[in-house]
């Protein structure tokens, strides 16, 4: 068992949310953008415990990337990508227990592919429920040409826009309420997953 340190207990929540840059490159980005940016699977992103349809609160689309119906219209290239992405969560995940070894999780919840278009948000909420105890939150950026939509913590206090290729990380509890701002132009896509 670890041993508590400054490192382990970190006082500052802030310092919870951490961006890893160049985790995917560019060229898988693209890949997956390729592959699904027109594709017929989209449909409107759920929000809340019910699992409901509400663009008052969350305006964007989504498409399970995990669904075995999803994975079976393209095989050779979608089972890649998911691959691609668990690998990464894996690297993630490490590189974020070196810094918080407290941080347990035992299996992650599957890929959600977000876009969200010109006039799409998220507004504030936190990502855990008592049916859905979610311990850790993973948001690839697939891209960062566009305008608006940014990561929103804290009602505006903090504040993140991760290049191409990054994830941020930080956990899904009721202390890291977040949105993602209003996206004024072009197209914010995203790969999210959690951990329980």
């Amino acid at each position: 068992m670890p041993t508590l340190t400054n490192n382990a207990l970190d006082k500052n929540i802030e310092n919870y949310i951490v961006v890893f840059e160049n985790v995917l490159t560019d060229a898988f980005c693209d890949g997956v953008l390729a592959e699904f940016s027109h594709a017929d699977e989209w449909n409107s992103a759920l929000v809340g415990t019910q699992a409901t349809v509400d663009r008052n609160i969350r305006n964007a689309d989504a498409i399970s990337l995990s669904t075995p119906s999803v994975v079976q219209k393209n095989p050779k290239c979608r089972e890649i990508i998911e691959e691609t992405f668990y690998r990464a969560c894996g690297g993630v995940l490490r590189r974020y227990q070196t810094t918080f070894p407290f941080c347990r999780v035992v299996e992650g919840m599957g890929f959600e592919l977000l876009r969200y278009s010109a006039g799409g948000y998220y507004k504030t909420h936190t990502d855990s429920f008592k049916k859905v105890p979610r311990a850790l939150a993973c948001s690839f950026a697939l891209n960062d040409d566009f305008a608006g939509g940014d990561w929103s913590f804290f009602c505006g206090d903090k504040k993140i826009r991760p290049p191409k290729g990054s994830v941020v990380v930080f956990p899904s509890n009721f202390l890291f309420p977040h949105e993602i701002t209003e996206v004024i132009s072009g197209t914010r896509y995203s790969v999210v997953t959690w951990m329980i």
